[in-house]
């Protein structure tokens, strides 16, 4: 029983670590995104409507 709550807790902490390097990561291609400022470019643009968008529905999902 001490195994599998162990293994449990420990599979929930890389889930914590990994969905919190995940939206770091996210935030700052956004950030990245608004500090080039006025851009016509289609790959940033698309950069940043995917992070933002993937936040969005990690958000979604943790509230399920």
């Amino acid at each position: 029983m001490m195994n599998k709550k162990r293994n449990l807790q420990f599979g929930l902490n890389k889930y914590v670590k990994l969905n919190g390097k995940i939206k770091e990561y996210l935030v700052s291609e956004i950030n990245f995104v608004n500090l080039l400022g006025d851009h016509e470019d289609d790959i940033i643009t698309g950069r940043q409507e995917l992070a933002e968008n993937l936040l969005e529905q990690i958000t979604k999902w943790e509230e399920e």
